[in-house]
């Protein structure tokens, strides 16, 4: 079995991002409950879901049929996301970035480096976990998390509901910096780009912020 998927697997599949979305840090502090209960709204059939899932994580599967997508996007970056059934992880370059998981890492974007992936197919929403949103970056994160969640099937009517659920787990605190000889960093726990808490990871950062540099200019 060949664990790879193809965009085709992800456009009109409802079932798909209700459970990738379910592994987001996502919740709605209003009213204290998660993701998972969020998600409720959308009105997926529970039966169908569990179906799917249970095809989609296959048990007991080997290192070579781990669900993943990725591909080459230019010169300077390509990506790969392996999708497990306890944890996503994510790869730019063949580094890591980060992963979905009980020992999750995550706000390594930035939202001008996240922006820069949107022409290509679902990749903005497949890596919008691994993203920092800056305060004042809420109300247009927002919007732009909503229109694209408005495309999915089943996702329409509580879309809004779903971006904001989205966005409260994807604030970072403080902000993204420069760094002399690094480049852009933070100082947002479990993030990787967090050099002074993780200083193992200052070179794959700073191979890492050229690459992602090189390939927003391209845009």
């Amino acid at each position: 079995m060949n664990g790879q998927i193809t965009k085709e697997d992800l456009e009109d599949n409802p079932l798909f991002w209700y459970v990738y979305i379910s592994c987001f840090r996502a919740y709605d502090d209003k009213n204290e409950i998660n993701i998972g209960e969020a998600l409720k709204t959308l009105n997926i059939d529970e039966v169908e879901l569990h179906k799917w899932e249970k095809e989609f994580f296959t048990e007991n599967a080997s290192e070579e049929d781990i669900r993943f997508i990725g591909g080459k996007l230019n010169e300077d970056i390509f990506f790969h996301i392996e999708f497990q059934e306890c944890e996503t992880v994510f790869y730019i370059n063949d580094i890591y970035i980060g992963n979905l998981g009980g020992h999750f890492e995550a706000w390594f974007f930035t939202w001008e480096e996240l922006l820069a992936f949107q022409k290509y197919d679902f990749l903005f929403l497949l890596l919008l976990p691994m993203a920092g949103i800056e305060r004042h970056q809420i109300s247009e994160a927002q919007k732009y998390v909503t229109d694209q969640l408005k495309t999915i099937p089943k996702f329409e009517d509580n879309a809004e509901y779903i971006s904001y659920c989205i966005i409260n787990g994807i604030i970072i605190n403080g902000h993204f910096f420069n760094q002399n000889d690094v480049g852009i960093v933070n100082n947002q726990n479990h993030s990787i780009r967090n050099i002074e808490k993780y200083p193992r990871y200052a070179d794959d950062v700073t191979k890492l912020n050229y690459a992602l540099k090189k390939f927003i200019q391209s845009q």
